[in-house]
């Protein structure tokens, strides 16, 4: 991603480059050249590479970032902290959750801009690739609002099971309307369920967290956030075919 935006926002001359890269993730696309954008081209679509595209691949990829880091210290969270290390790491995830929030809606913000609009090209080729940026980058924003709601969740979710106790009178309440039980007749921490049902890459659902308690259920916790590492990552592979040869006829 980071030789995607450097090349949207290099002059006139260019650097030649073994392979183009994958925006997102940096790997090499085989068999394609490398695009080459200078300052020379003027019209719409290579304008909208330079100011809205690039800024956005940089928001989206600062957002994947902030997702994998998380993602690693949810399962640290779980298996590793103690009790006492959770409170401090807990704060830490908020924070990390807030500069998620900032990135999103710096893309979504790039995404409002006027020189996506494909009636601005120049011609029905450069109007179809203003169109396949634009759906793509919503596609990526969609996703990465699913992966903030789900970490902010958790941290909220986790926050309120540590931290909020009922008053002495909701307390009493609960006491003398809660049936008389045996200890241990009432199951404890339900098995995780999935955040995410994207098989048809369709009707994006993120279930209610459920308390994590064990090695496996970290797993399944960990599982379930790399499903959606994975559909947000479709997404970008999807944005890269567009832009790889969108930069390619604006050299």
């Amino acid at each position: 991603m980071l030789a995607i935006v450097l090349i949207l926002l290099l002059a006139a001359t260019p650097v030649p480059q073994p392979t183009a890269t994958n925006p997102f993730t940096l790997q090499p696309i085989q068999g394609t050249p490398p695009p080459l954008i200078g300052t020379t081209r003027s019209r719409p679509l290579c304008s909208a590479l330079r100011t809205v595209v690039s800024p956005a691949i940089q928001a989206a990829m600062t957002t994947d970032r902030l997702y994998s880091v998380l993602r690693g210290r949810i399962f640290d969270y779980v298996v590793k902290d103690s009790d006492s290390a959770r409170d401090l790491h807990l704060m830490q995830m908020d924070h990390q959750v807030d500069l998620m929030v900032k990135q999103i809606d710096a893309l979504e913000t790039a995404l409002k801009d006027p020189l996506l609009a494909p009636t601005n090209a120049s011609g029905p080729e450069d109007q179809k690739s203003l169109k396949d940026l634009k759906t793509t980058l919503t596609g990526i924003l969609a996703a990465q609002k699913t992966e903030e709601s789900v970490m902010s969740g958790f941290v909220e979710t986790e926050r309120g099971r540590r931290f909020a106790q009922p008053d002495e009178s909701t307390q009493a309440m609960l006491n003398a309307i809660q049936p008389a039980q045996t200890a241990g007749s009432y199951p404890t921490n339900p098995p995780i369920s999935g955040y995410l049902n994207d098989q048809q890459a369709t009707n994006v659902a993120i279930s209610q967290h459920q308390v994590a308690a064990s090695l496996h259920d970290a797993h399944k916790l960990d599982d379930d956030l790399g499903d959606i590492q994975n559909y947000t990552s479709r997404w970008e592979a999807a944005a890269t075919k567009a832009i790889i040869p969108a930069a390619g006829r604006c050299k």
